[in-house]
């Protein structure tokens, strides 16, 4: 255990503070805006859910998505997210992707997270030229 966490340790001051806190999807991203990829994000069952739509994806050759918020547990505020990536086989070839994301746990039962209101939502795309662009919106839940 104590080795385990020397280790740990000395990889945690072996790199620069600024690669510590840099966001997993930075690179030398084209900034894009929603609408390039016909991004919408919208809430359902009780904003219990993220709907993620694309509709614009002929210049896409994958993407990768990240979204983070803050949600209510046990009386304090702790941040949740989750990611993915496409397209998946029964999505290749298609135009518009539509993906329905649970904010919360599931395995038999879902057990959804409190108080979200807002979240945060990244988008890195590969481009079919070779480029890679990068999204960033937030979404409030109603």
């Amino acid at each position: 255990m104590l080795f385990v966490s020397g280790v740990l340790l000395f990889l945690n001051n072996s790199f620069p503070e600024e690669d510590k806190d840099r966001n997993s999807f930075d690179e030398n991203l084209i900034e894009m805006s929603p609408e390039d990829v016909g991004l919408t994000l919208s809430s359902q069952q009780n904003n219990q859910q993220l709907v993620i739509e694309m509709t614009n994806l002929d210049e896409i050759e994958s993407f990768e998505y990240e979204l983070e918020y803050d949600a209510i547990e046990n009386g304090e505020v702790v941040t949740q997210g989750t990611f993915g990536s496409g397209p998946n086989p029964d999505e290749e070839g298609k135009s518009e992707i539509r993906r329905t994301i649970d904010l919360g746990t599931c395995s038999a039962v879902c057990r959804y997270h409190e108080g979200v209101e807002e979240i945060l939502f990244t988008l890195r795309v590969d481009l079919r030229n070779g480029e890679a662009g990068i999204i960033e919106t937030t979404h409030t839940l109603e």
